[in-house]
């Protein structure tokens, strides 16, 4: 299915018309009727039109699993060399947090780097705080995430 036609069959199933979401967009109707004829949406102009209809673009694997988001975390970025491999929360997926049971100046926040890889940080952001950073085990993660995952990033 073409970008064109994804964006027509939303219209059609949320009952919303071409001007409306040429509206929208900020262009004219001749123009989203060119670039639906063309099939030259963008992508950031395909997210926005769906979004318009109440859709989401979701990007997953093969197996249907989503792509880690990477750098989703709202702590300071911590970056750290641990047993010779570096560690960037900027680069890694927030996975979970213990910030609602504790305070805004000291939790724990739990992250996957894109090999996989869990490490924890705990964030001490007082004055004169240092957070540290460390991997940890697939079971500790595991046990981190079911007592704090209703408190996901």
């Amino acid at each position: 299915m073409s970008a064109s036609e994804m964006v027509r069959q939303a219209l059609t199933s949320k009952g919303k018309t071409q001007t409306e979401l040429a509206e929208h967009m900020g262009w004219s109707k001749q123009n989203l009727s060119s670039r639906l004829k063309n099939d030259s949406l963008t992508f950031d102009e395909l997210a926005k039109a769906l979004a318009f209809c109440g859709y989401t673009v979701v990007m997953v694997d093969a197996n249907g699993e989503d792509i880690p988001n990477l750098g989703n975390s709202e702590s300071p970025r911590v970056v750290q060399m641990c047993d010779g491999h570096v560690y960037d929360t900027s680069k890694a997926e927030s996975v979970c947090t213990s910030k609602p049971d504790f305070s805004e100046d000291w939790y724990m926040e739990l992250f996957r780097d894109p090999a996989g890889i869990y490490f924890m940080v705990q964030y001490q952001l007082w004055e004169g705080g240092k957070s540290i950073l460390g991997p940890v085990s697939n079971r500790a993660a595991n046990m981190f995430m079911k007592k704090y995952r209703k408190f996901k990033i």
